[in-house]
């Protein structure tokens, strides 16, 4: 690597869990390029997401602090526009830092740090993500009813607007590539791939129509096993009353195999961006890293999508490739806090204040990392009180604030069925972990007021912005006089 400041190419995609990767050593995608990046990166085998659900992840991924910190609850919340990001960071040290693709920023800020966008944002940026929790005997209740975007007849080739983002997406990143400043860059792609719905190229789909991909064990008793955190999240997707359809064979197969055609559709982008680099002789001189904002159950336990604690939601992919650095894999584990304290030292930048997250460049270098818990938490819809998960070596603990806790030792228990939370031979260790949340750190009274609190000063906001006809998406500055051939 050459003397300069490198040059940063990070890439995130969206729900996409490392158990169905090859490159991750799971089983189900193909995928050439990131194992190929693999085999000369820093790959992190247990690295988990600071909040499963989309919003609160890339806050956290942001500043680099939890999200009770910034206050980014759920989908529908913004945090302050005074909380230096890495993009803020890295700009101060002279990176010209672009974001193109999905960040999920809630509210007015749309760069949050970042010099500019390359297109606006996939979703709406307004407060209409938050919603309250109904009463438990509303019949009703249904939220989104994700099922259907789980179920075999809805799943197959096709396009969706997804698909149409992440194109433009893809585009105007090879596009920035292609024209690169001199200067040092930090280049943000964000692909909303390999999400549902799982509408997928023909291409692709061919790929996958008949390929034979793991389905997962249900014990006799699952249902009994469930947690409150469970049942709430499974009445939260719809499951409460059409579980049974999740755990058919012919719609758990149909969900992985789009997810899995996906996968290795975002793959090839990323294949992509990566000859860029070798095209144009970059290479030698960018830090790429890949990562993603939290994973997907695709049928474990019986659940769908995110928002719950177990590994298929909460573990990520995160690969750093240092040119010159000895690849290696390092299984302590790790959060995606932890990249902003990365990005932000390999930038020469000091926090002003201390983040939440590590930095991972001495371990990327060869050093031991220390064995600390790692940490992650869910309060917003569906739940609208305080949950955390909390890593610490072979040991799993999920909280529930007034509920019944869960234990799990990873190296015994991969799948986290055995629940050992009140086992004697545990006692020690489960007192360790409901410390880490309980011992003074988390404000869990604060959670359980504001979660509640803010719904209705957001509804004020939402319906006005409705009757004026506002809102805050990006709009991209872009002149058709200064385009292509002009003079």
């Amino acid at each position: 690597m050459s003397p300069k400041q490198p040059n940063i190419l990070l890439i995130m995609t969206d729900q996409m869990t490392p158990f169905m990767l090859e490159a991750c050593g799971g089983s189900g995608a193909r995928t050439a390029h990131m194992t190929a990046l693999a085999q000369r990166s820093a790959t992190f085998t247990d690295a988990y997401t600071p909040s499963p659900i989309c919003v609160p992840a890339r806050s956290c991924f942001m500043t680099g602090l939890y999200t009770s910190t910034t206050g980014c609850y759920d989908n529908g919340d913004p945090y302050h526009s005074f909380i230096p990001t890495f993009a803020h960071y890295l700009t101060n040290a002279g990176y010209e830092t672009v974001l193109s693709g999905k960040m999920h920023f809630i509210g007015a800020d749309q760069l949050h740090g970042f010099q500019r966008r390359l297109n606006t944002d996939v979703y709406p940026s307004g407060f209409i993500w938050s919603y309250p929790l109904p009463p438990e005997d509303d019949p009703a209740f249904r939220a989104f009813d994700f099922t259907p975007q789980y179920l075999a007849e809805n799943i197959g080739p096709g396009w969706s607007k997804e698909l149409q983002y992440d194109e433009e997406t893809h585009f105007k990143s090879l596009e920035y590539l292609r024209h690169a400043p001199d200067k040092p860059w930090m280049l943000t792609v964000s692909f909303t791939n390999p999400h549902p719905p799982y509408k997928v190229p023909k291409k692709y789909w061919e790929m996958y129509k008949d390929a034979d991909i793991p389905l997962p064990d249900y014990p006799e008793d699952m249902d009994d096993r469930y947690s409150d955190y469970d049942r709430a999240i499974r009445r939260w997707h719809g499951l409460h009353e059409r579980g049974d359809e999740i755990r058919d064979p012919k719609n758990l197969i149909a969900m992985r195999r789009g997810f899995a055609a996906l996968a290795h559709y975002v793959d090839d982008k990323i294949g992509e961006l990566l000859g860029v680099l070798d095209e144009n002789g970059l290479r030698d001189d960018t830090i790429v890293i890949v990562t993603s904002d939290h994973g997907e159950m695709l049928g474990e336990k019986g659940m769908i999508q995110k928002r719950s604690l177990y590994e298929w939601s909460a573990r990520i992919p995160l690969f750093i490739d240092i040119p010159g650095v000895a690849p290696q894999e390092i299984s302590t584990p790790v959060s995606l806090l932890d990249v902003p304290a990365t990005l932000i030292e390999i930038a020469g930048q000091q926090p002003v204040q201390p983040l939440q997250g590590r930095s991972l460049l001495a371990a990327v270098h060869g050093a031991d990392l220390a064995v600390i818990p790692v940490i992650s938490e869910y309060h917003g819809e569906g739940i609208m009180r305080p949950a955390f998960m909390v890593r610490l070596g072979e040991w799993k603990y999920h909280y529930l604030h007034g509920s019944a806790p869960q234990l799990y030792n990873l190296a015994e228990d991969p799948d986290e069925w055995h629940n050992r939370a009140g086992d004697p031979d545990c006692r020690e260790i489960e007192a360790t972990l409901e410390q880490v949340i309980t011992g003074g750190d988390f404000d869990l009274e604060k959670i359980s007021r504001e979660v509640w609190e803010r719904l209705p000063l957001k509804q004020v906001v939402n319906d006005a912005m409705k009757r004026n006809n506002t809102a805050w998406d990006y709009a991209v500055d872009q002149n058709a006089a200064t385009q292509y051939v002009r003079t």
